[in-house]
């Protein structure tokens, strides 16, 4: 008969003990749930900033864009072009006549 005393106090000690726990529980998840909507609130007001930008960039892409039409008007070099330089009274090394010649510009100060 005491065994069964002591195991019915032992068994309302635990219920007392985990209704104790279930309440301090209970409360955590409610202040669980109220910060996560705060993060969703959070959340959804940066996804709002980041498509304006999106939308931003967007049109300042489209606005930089180079018109193609005006591109292929560019021209490109020729290699079979001679540029004639000058050389005055410089000093010249080797053949003055030559297919290629290296010039040399320097600044003494």
């Amino acid at each position: 008969m005491l065994k069964i005393k002591n195991f019915i106090l032992f068994l309302s000690i635990l219920v007392l003990f985990s209704c104790d726990d279930i309440s301090k529980m209970s409360d955590q998840l409610d202040k669980m749930k109220d910060m996560q909507s705060q993060i969703l609130a959070q959340q959804g007001s940066i996804l709002k900033s980041l498509s304006l930008l999106d939308k931003k960039v967007a049109g300042i892409n489209t606005a930089s864009k180079p018109d193609n039409k005006k591109n292929n008007k560019r021209k490109t070099p020729n290699p079979d072009f001679v540029h004639k330089i000058d050389v005055g009274n410089s000093v010249v090394l080797g053949n003055p006549d030559a297919k290629v010649t290296i010039t040399k510009f320097t600044d003494f100060q």
